[in-house]
């Protein structure tokens, strides 16, 4: 019993971000976590999540408009740290799900006739309440100044300025299993 603990606190433990001098590291099993924490409910279920040097994938299940299973594809563009937001290029594939075989069949049918529009609106009516996500055809955007989550850290005053006045992300990279964040300095209104 005793050893499954320390399995365990030692896994989590390797699981956290990781600090490097021009950023930080989060691993996928980590991130999951986290969007589950944050995103699963009534409407939505993120399944999981599988981080590639390019075309990373989020799976999840919506049960409303439709059921069914949606693959999202991503990947990061360039960084503009000026708008605080950060823009990612997706397209989705979706499989209608249903208890019987004709819903199911018509539900298939919809998506694959639809399959771009539907999982392109299923995603707006599912982001609707998620004030820092705009998706666009296929470009998602993330409002940093709208994310509660690292609300606090934007605004925390360091020598007089917040700190996202002084600390920019340049880039954000994935490669397997890994999500890769790299920090800079700001630039200033002279550079």
């Amino acid at each position: 019993m005793a050893h499954h603990w320390q399995d365990s606190l030692i896994r989590r433990w390797r699981q956290r971000p990781a600090l490097h001098r021009d950023g930080v590291s989060l691993q996928e099993d980590w991130l999951l976590r986290k969007l589950q924490q944050a995103l699963n409910g009534d409407s939505l279920q993120i399944d999981d999540l599988s981080l590639l040097s390019r075309d990373s994938t989020l799976h999840l299940t919506t049960h409303q408009p439709l059921a069914a299973r949606l693959t999202l594809h991503f990947d990061f563009l360039p960084i503009d740290w000026s708008s605080r937001q950060i823009h990612l290029r997706y397209h989705v594939q979706g499989e209608a799900i249903a208890p019987s075989t004709t819903r199911r069949l018509l539900g298939g049918l919809l998506l694959g006739v639809m399959e771009g529009a539907f999982g392109h609106k299923a995603l707006q009516q599912l982001a609707k309440p998620l004030d820092w996500l705009n998706l666009e055809q296929d470009v998602a955007i993330i409002d940093l100044t709208q994310l509660p989550a690292l609300q606090q850290w934007l605004d925390y005053p360091l020598l007089g300025k917040p700190l996202a006045a002084r600390l920019s992300i340049k880039a954000i990279e994935t490669s397997p299993g890994l999500l890769r964040i790299r920090l800079g300095r700001a630039p200033t209104p002279a550079d």
